[in-house]
């Protein structure tokens, strides 16, 4: 068996009907099969096939595993990427991503690839920020989207230093006033994480922008904070 198979086998031991019907439900997308595998056991699941794979072989497993229509198996491709996004060669996986991001149709899949895998890629490259301003101009509100997501990455207390501060506020600001629910919601998101490290620079922000702002992203982004 390939470690395709080898994952996909061990999902299909893990499924649970009651599950999937739960999940499917919750990620409001018709494209795809649910097997209903909890997210933690994804992750065991795909730490136990990878243990000792190359790069290359890392490339294979996750292009096999996107390739199924099924959510757990797509879940458990975006993780492989993550670990290939850690050590491989950054251009191809930021190309991995972007193919991807063209089969997405529920955040269920949108946010680990673009917060873990992209958001970790930003962290190793700053210069691929340039293909980031690309994606946020896209029509593709899932692309728009993925443009914010790397930066929710950067906001996170394990990974926030100070120099990311205008970097992180220069790069929500196209999407504060995107009366699109996914990425207003995503532009809040990194905002609301960036207030629990610079709240009063988040105030700001949120004082200065407020006439521009739709109320989605004042309400969500403001829900850390103390006025």
């Amino acid at each position: 068996m390939t470690a395709a198979e080898e994952v996909l086998e061990e999902l299909s031991k893990l499924g649970n009907p009651e599950q999937a019907e739960a999940v499917a439900r919750y990620m409001k997308t018709s494209s795809l099969e649910f097997i209903g595998v909890k997210i933690p056991l994804i992750q065991k699941t795909v730490t136990k096939f990878t243990k000792g794979l190359s790069t290359e072989q890392l490339v294979t497993l996750m292009e096999e595993l996107w390739k199924q229509t099924i959510f757990e198996s797509r879940v458990a491709a975006i993780r492989v990427l993550e670990r290939y996004a850690k050590r491989g060669d950054i251009a191809s996986a930021l190309d991995t991503a972007s193919r991807w991001i063209d089969d997405v149709d529920t955040w269920g899949l949108m946010d680990p690839l673009g917060t873990l895998c992209v958001g970790t890629l930003l962290l190793r490259n700053r210069s691929i920020e340039k293909t980031l301003t690309e994606w946020s101009m896209s029509e593709n509100f899932w692309r728009r989207r993925a443009s914010i997501l790397p930066y929710l990455h950067l906001s996170k207390k394990s990974v926030y230093k100070d120099e990311y501060t205008e970097r992180i506020l220069h790069a929500i600001r196209p999407h504060i006033s995107d009366k699109e629910f996914f990425v207003g919601k995503a532009a809040a998101w990194v905002l609301r994480e960036l207030s629990k490290r610079e709240p009063e620079t988040v105030k700001a922000f949120i004082d200065q922008h407020r006439d521009v702002m739709t109320r989605l992203v004042i309400r969500e982004a403001s829900k850390k904070l103390k006025w």
